[in-house]
């Protein structure tokens, strides 16, 4: 019983974290709770060779699918070095080339659209971030308008985290050595904590992201993301 108090406290507290983060940098909550979630799972005894599966599984519907599929016979390493690339790549984006790529001047179509949408499924899955995450930057690189790419990323966001939920429960269900209070790769106590906090820090974060300027939150934010990705690979290289 004092294990699960300390779990819900701890990740309670990361909800307020990754809240608040969220709602401050504009990002989805993904980006910012699978760093949180590498680093406490491992002192509530979850094992290495199912970390990350827990850590995505808190995180379109053809790449979500196969994603999702693939999952579960993938390392903790592999998933891990894909996040830290994935980290990279956002990092990169938002620091250097943030509303300067442009792919083409209208949004895809035909094979071209199922091939995107099927790569942010996959991509969603396999990082848990949430397939918005993505959706937004990508279709404003094909000149969708703001809002219309924002109205899209929401959508897109409730598809995959939905499905790869769903998912992971399936996929872990028979899996040994998961916490307790775990249905397959999500573990109840986790949401259950993290959801109120959450919610409250949110509003916070955005608040306080009007206040501050747009040019010096970007660069917090890529620093942010460089700093945790090189602190992942030098967790899969020690």
């Amino acid at each position: 019983m004092e294990e699960i108090l300390q779990r819900i406290g701890a990740f309670a507290l990361a909800g307020l974290a990754s809240g608040f983060s969220s709602g401050l940098f504009g990002i989805g909550g993904g980006i910012v709770r699978i760093p949180i979630f590498v680093y406490l799972l491992p002192l509530f005894g979850v094992p290495s060779p199912v970390l990350m599966h827990v850590a995505v599984a808190v995180g379109i519907f053809i790449g979500v699918l196969i994603g999702t599929a693939v999952v579960p016979f993938a390392s903790t390493e592999i998933l891990q070095a894909i996040f830290a690339a994935f980290m990279v790549i956002v990092g990169i984006y938002e620091g250097f080339f943030k509303d300067r790529v442009v792919i083409a001047k209208a949004a895809p179509r035909g094979r071209v659209k199922l091939a995107v949408a099927a790569a942010i499924g996959w991509l969603a899955a396999m990082t848990g971030t949430g397939g918005g995450t993505m959706t937004g930057p990508v279709l404003q690189a094909f000149s969708v308008r703001l809002e219309t790419a924002i109205a899209i990323a929401s959508a897109t966001g409730l598809v995959t985290g939905t499905v790869a939920t769903v998912g992971a429960i399936i996929s872990g269900w028979h899996v040994r050595d998961l916490p307790a209070y775990s249905l397959g790769y999500v573990d109840l106590a986790i949401f259950i904590a993290m959801m109120p906090t959450i919610l409250i820090a949110a509003p916070i974060g955005v608040r306080a992201g009007h206040s501050l300027s747009e040019l010096w939150l970007r660069r917090v934010y890529t620093i942010l993301l460089f700093v945790i990705a090189a602190d992942l690979v030098r967790k899969l290289v020690s």
